[in-house]
């Protein structure tokens, strides 16, 4: 499954720290990217969510998404 698979099945806004947990960035450059407007996000109080359906749009619209395949290592026979 894509990361946008993922993110797009989320049916609550996401919270910072999700979103750097599926992006492998840091909670930091996620609030950096929120408040510069290149992600899109919206605010409820003083927190920063994103709606997993905006968010999987941009993530398909920015990274290329690709099918991958894993692949695990033959089973050795002693």
């Amino acid at each position: 499954m894509s990361l946008v698979e993922v993110v797009r099945e989320k049916q609550e806004a996401l919270r910072v720290r999700d979103l750097a947990q599926l992006r492998g960035v840091s909670q930091q450059q996620i609030y950096k990217m929120a408040a510069s407007g290149e992600i899109p996000s919206f605010k409820v109080a003083n927190a920063v969510r994103f709606d997993p359906h905006e968010t999987a749009e941009w993530l398909k619209e920015r990274y290329a998404v690709r099918s991958v395949a894993l692949r695990f290592p033959e089973a050795r026979r002693a």
